[in-house]
């Protein structure tokens, strides 16, 4: 699966530490980067709180042909990337 590389991919676009994402959704550090490197999987009520920290649907967190360039132009165009 790639859910760990796209979560990667998408904590590193937003310039978000381990830390930062793991508080937002309420898991440890541990737990989280146990996610990343596909160690573990979360929760759906964890996956949705990923889907609404980066912007983003579920589907596409899980999706193998994620296409990082648009997710980019979305950021941008929300103002939420420099």
């Amino acid at each position: 699966m790639n859910f760990g590389r796209n979560l990667k991919r998408l904590r590193q676009i937003k310039n978000a530490t381990v830390l930062d994402v793991s508080v937002a959704v309420g898991v440890s550090e541990e737990n989280y980067a146990a996610w990343e490197s596909g160690e573990k999987e979360p929760e759906l009520n964890e996956l949705c709180l990923l889907a609404e920290y980066f912007i983003i649907t579920v589907d596409n967190i899980l999706d193998a042909a994620f296409d990082y360039t648009n997710y980019l132009r979305l950021l941008k165009a929300k103002g939420l990337l420099d």
